[in-house]
């Protein structure tokens, strides 16, 4: 199984320090959560380990590796870091295609991962059309799509209605 270590991580914009000298280290089998008030640098966090940002100093590895030094990355790790990265024009289940056939995963995939976050029903219409809830189920499908060993997941609750939030408790308990 992957763990996630980051060492003496830190991120500056100019002259504002968000990310100040972190260390930590996700064994796998955990679930891990970042708590802290708005601004305090979780997402920027997360934006560092999977490389969609690049550290001011430190390291950030899954696995022991670099994510953009993984082959084939969305099975090792799947991501929600933002409910509206789907194209609003795009079906569900064709933003799940499209992310299924560059990463090389059987078409099947996208009909199981629809199925397991309750959004099979919608996935034929068009994403704009999603309420914010809907839209973040398509976000964990997306995560989820890979079947990967880590699943990293910002604020995975948020638009979810109580039931949603039932579900969402309950996937991370099953993953």
């Amino acid at each position: 199984m992957t763990s996630i270590d980051v060492q003496n991580l830190t991120k500056e914009y100019g002259a504002r320090r968000v990310v100040d000298d972190l260390t930590f280290t996700v064994r796998p089998g955990r679930v891990t959560g970042f708590l802290g008030p708005n601004g305090a640098g979780k997402s920027t966090t997360m934006r560092l380990v999977l490389g969609l940002d690049r550290p001011t100093s430190g390291t950030a590895t899954v696995g022991g590796r670099p994510y953009a030094a993984l082959d084939e990355p969305l099975r090792h790790v799947g991501a929600l870091l933002d409910a509206d990265a789907a194209h609003g024009s795009r079906t569900g289940r064709d933003h799940l295609r499209v992310l299924a056939a560059s990463n090389r995963l059987p078409a099947r995939r996208v009909d199981e991962v629809l199925e397991e976050t309750g959004i099979a029903s919608v996935a034929r219409r068009r994403v704009k059309t999603y309420s914010l809830g809907m839209r973040q189920r398509l976000g964990i499908a997306a995560a989820l799509l890979g079947d990967p060993e880590v699943v990293m997941l910002d604020e995975p609750s948020n638009g979810l209605d109580p039931e949603g939030i039932i579900w969402i408790r309950g996937l991370l308990r099953r993953l």
